[in-house]
């Protein structure tokens, strides 16, 4: 297969499939189910390792789960890479908004939340990390005011507008699949302007830190990965 194909074959999803479309098929790989006896020893193994974990993070309501790539201690899901390091963004999306909105947070909390994820939204064992309706639904059931977007430009405004916190779930590429997707929690800064959590960024030190603040969200959420990132699906999120 020449270059050209194997770049046509990677942009072909992003490009011209639907993102609702993307979006209910990823739910689909949620009917791969974590198994009851894995869910309950990555709980225990967790719990563990959190309360090891940098108390600031428990403490200060301002600290976000910033640095995903340092969470390979953290399990999730039965698939073979096992971690929150590999596909753990969309439950550290859902911790943060909740961290924003509710305070500080728990180890308990968050050893829980991925628990709760791994029986009911980890797609194909967590392998695909958890789907976005899945994060949709239990937004809702925690009581708090949800609103979601596939994309539509005014839909999107809508949220922008109204949603005290967001989370967004990307194609790092817009034109390759291959480049798989990532979802963050996106919160306001004092001046009204966008912060992402847990995009990769990096301090002058190398540590991992929220992003610089950006004038709309839509900026923000093409610098979610460094290929120019593609909206797939918004969830905008207030407390009632």
């Amino acid at each position: 297969m020449n270059r050209k194909w194997k770049q046509y074959l990677a942009s072909f999803i992003p490009r011209y499939v639907s993102n609702r479309i993307v979006v209910r098929l990823y739910h689909v790989l949620t009917w791969i189910r974590v198994p009851r006896s894995v869910r309950e020893k990555n709980y225990v193994h967790n719990l563990q390792q959190l309360r090891e974990m940098d108390r600031e993070l428990w403490k200060d309501p301002a600290v976000c789960i910033e640095n995903q790539a340092q969470w390979d201690e953290i399990r999730f899901g039965a698939g073979r890479h096992h971690s929150m390091c590999y596909s753990g963004c969309e439950i550290i999306a859902v911790f943060n908004a909740r961290k924003r909105l509710y305070g500080s947070g728990t180890p308990e909390e968050l050893a829980n939340l991925i628990r709760r994820f791994e029986a009911k939204g980890a797609a194909l064992r967590g392998e695909f990390g958890t789907s976005p309706l899945a994060l949709t639904r239990y937004l809702k059931s925690s009581g708090m005011e949800v609103r979601t977007s596939y994309g539509k430009q005014r839909s999107v405004e809508d949220i922008e507008r109204e949603s005290a916190v967001m989370i967004a779930t990307v194609y790092n590429d817009g034109k390759d699949i291959t480049k798989q997707i990532h979802t963050v929690c996106i919160t306001r800064d004092v001046s009204g302007g966008y912060v992402l959590h847990n995009a990769y960024c990096r301090d002058k030190t190398g540590r991992y830190t929220e992003s610089i603040s950006y004038p709309t969200l839509r900026e923000a959420i093409i610098h979610i990965s460094g290929y120019g990132a593609k909206l797939l699906y918004l969830i905008g999120i207030n407390r009632k």
